[in-house]
């Protein structure tokens, strides 16, 4: 299943927020020292959709700041 990007007036920062708490999460799931494979592919999953919409939210605040 794919992530769906979802763009709802979001902040940068807020993005950004999102995104390094998704990449943290995603870490500590990697160096457990019990590894569960469907919380890693659901995290990696989860940081996919965050960069995805970090990079929509600075595409639009540029497309904003150029207008």
């Amino acid at each position: 299943m794919q992530p769906q990007v979802i763009t709802l007036a979001m902040r940068p920062t807020v993005a950004l927020a999102d995104h390094d708490f998704l990449r943290a999460t995603y870490e500590m799931l990697l160096r457990a020292s019990v590894r569960n494979l469907a919380a890693i592919n659901a995290a990696f999953a989860a940081l996919d959709a965050a960069h995805a919409r970090l990079k929509a939210t600075h595409m639009k605040q540029h497309v904003t700041l150029m207008n």
